[in-house]
């Protein structure tokens, strides 16, 4: 299939009216089972969906954006096992190269060794690995891959600590890099996806500046990358759907309530980030902890979504984490036809 021709920079923003639902992370298989179930929903879509996985593929940019109403957004991830060629070294033109900074050129401090942060120098590396992702995707463009949006994985737990915090320091610098692009090449801003720990949301919102040096800029940084934050709730699939909401709408609930405005917009533009529940023995994904039939989850992540919408009602709805257990053919329909679910009660 031909690849179409790339538009210059980002998607525009989705309307303030309409919901967003986002696909993030599946095999090639699920990726089949979306997308048909994605083109089975209403007509016209309610909602404007965004798809994509880990890396930038051309094969998935061309049926995801030949799905009406979908757009590609491929997903970056600060993490060395996932991103360890990004990591190791600046892959761009020997014509690109002359006008960059050649400091800054070879593996990012501690990636060999498994570690997300460089030890010292972390805003610059953070803006690097940035600007990293951006090379990958203007690369990506000049070889005709139509990308309108992006994703990035992910705001770390650890960026919620108080006091003087390296990781934010280097994931602050990771979002604006991604976001504004490189000087030197003229390029322009874009926004996307900012996933974020539920830990860290938990405790970013209550954080002062005074106590927290660099914080304004963490939160300035996030604000120019971010066209939508998405929280990652992930929930077990147990007991009343109405108690978790309580527990896990609490960062998103703080970010509409604060005093500063970056918080509130964020609140404004907060994705409520989902999973199918399959995978319980993973840490941190929830869901179907005690081993209960589809028809159980179907209701429960329903429930969930309904009373989620009551509490604060989110700007849009994501499902992450289509592979091994949750990548099963009925299991991902059914995950991805809880987003129609709560599109569909967004707007009622």
């Amino acid at each position: 299939m031909a690849g179409r021709q790339a538009p210059a920079g980002g998607a525009a923003p989705a309307d303030a009216s309409e919901p967003v639902a986002l696909v993030t992370a599946f095999t090639p298989a699920a990726l089949t089972v979306i997308l048909q179930e994605i083109a089975d929903g209403p007509k016209p879509p309610v909602a404007r969906w965004f798809v994509g996985t880990y890396g930038i593929s051309r094969q998935v940019a061309n049926v995801v954006n030949d799905t009406p109403g979908c757009t590609y957004a491929p997903v970056f991830c600060i993490q060395p096992a996932t991103s360890k060629q990004t990591r190791m070294k600046r892959r761009v033109s020997a014509d690109v190269a002359t006008h960059l900074d050649a400091a800054h050129a070879g593996e990012i401090p501690g990636t060999s060794a498994g570690k997300v942060l460089p030890p010292g120098d972390r805003r610059a590396w953070g803006l690097e690995l940035g600007q990293r992702f951006r090379d990958d995707m203007r690369g990506a463009r000049q070889q005709g891959i139509r990308i309108d949006s992006w994703q990035f994985d992910e705001i770390l737990g650890e960026c919620g600590r108080s006091g003087t915090n390296p990781h934010r320091e280097f994931v602050g610098g990771a979002l604006r890099g991604i976001a504004e692009g490189r000087p030197e090449l003229l390029e322009k801003p874009e926004q996307g996806f900012v996933w974020a720990a539920h830990t860290a949301l938990t405790g970013l919102p209550g954080l002062s500046a005074g106590a927290n040096p660099g914080l304004p800029d963490f939160w300035t940084d996030l604000d120019r990358a971010a066209s939508f934050l998405v929280g990652e709730e992930y929930p077990e699939f147990r007991g009343a759907p109405a108690g978790a909401v309580r527990q896990y709408s609490d960062p998103h609930r703080a970010l509409l309530r604060s005093s500063g405005a970056i918080r509130r917009g964020l609140g404004a533009r907060y994705v409520v980030g989902m999973t199918p529940g399959w995978r319980p023995r993973s840490v941190g994904l929830g869901g179907n902890v005690d081993g209960k039939p589809l028809g159980f989850v179907t209701t429960w992540r329903n429930g969930f979504i309904d009373a989620r919408i009551s509490a604060q009602r989110p700007r849009g709805y994501a499902q992450f984490n289509f592979v091994k257990e949750n990548a099963q053919a009925e299991r991902a329909a059914d995950a991805v036809r809880s987003l129609h679910h709560a599109v569909q009660r967004h707007g009622a």
